[in-house]
C-alpha cells in the first residue's frame, strides 16, 4: 500500500464541496480538515449578524448541517460509524432548541451580555427554573462528550484496506 499525497487547501475545499449531501464514501483528513474550518468561520460569520439566540439557532443548524456529510465520511474512512456525528447533531440541536426557546435561559445569556451577569441573577434563575437548567447542563454536557468522542475520532488514519463503505481515498495498492 502506497498512501497519496496531501489534498492541498483548494483540492480539498472543492472535494468537500461537492459532496455536501452524500454521506456515503469515504473523506480524508485533508479534505476534513481543511472543509470544516470553513463551515466554522461561516457560522461564525452569518451567527454574528443577529443577537436573536433562535434565529442563531436556526442558522448555526442550517450551516453545520453542510458538514455533517464531510464529518459522516471521515468517520467511516477511519471504520468508525457515522452515527456518532448524527447523535451528536441531534444533541447540539436538541441544546439550542431549548437555550433559544427558555425564558429563563434567555435571561442568562441577556445579563451575561450586558455585563449584569451576577451569582444573585444564577440563583434566581436557577431557583424557578431547576429541572429546566438541569437538562440543558446535562444535555450540553452530553453533546460535549460525544462531540469530543467525535473529533478525537476524526483524528484517526485512514484504514488501507477496502472497508464496507468503500476504497481507501488514501492508500493504494502498488
Amino acid at each position: 500500500m502506497k498512501a497519496l499525497p496531501q489534498l492541498g487547501f483548494v483540492e480539498a475545499v472543492k472535494l468537500a464541496s461537492s459532496r455536501i449531501l452524500d454521506f456515503k464514501g469515504r473523506s480524508r483528513r485533508s479534505e476534513f480538515w481543511w472543509w470544516i474550518p470553513i463551515i466554522l468561520i461561516l457560522n461564525w460569520v452569518l451567527s454574528s449578524l443577529t443577537d436573536n439566540l433562535l434565529v442563531n439557532g436556526i442558522i448555526s443548524t442550517i450551516v453545520m448541517f453542510f458538514g455533517l456529510s464531510a464529518t459522516a465520511r471521515r468517520l467511516q474512512d477511519a471504520d468508525k460509524s457515522a452515527w456518532w456525528v448524527y447523535i451528536s447533531y441531534a444533541l447540539g440541536i436538541v441544546n439550542t432548541v431549548v437555550a433559544a426557546t427558555s425564558p429563563a435561559i434567555n435571561t442568562l445569556m441577556e445579563d451575561a451580555a450586558s455585563g449584569s451577569f451576577d451569582s444573585d441573577t444564577i440563583l434566581k434563575v436557577w431557583g424557578g427554573n431547576a429541572g429546566e437548567m438541569l437538562f440543558y447542563s446535562a444535555s450540553g454536557i452530553l453533546f460535549a462528550i460525544v462531540a469530543l468522542i467525535v473529533f478525537i475520532m476524526c483524528l484517526k488514519d485512514s484504514e488501507p484496506q477496502t472497508t464496507e463503505h468503500g476504497d481507501s481515498p488514501k492508500y493504494v495498492d502498488e
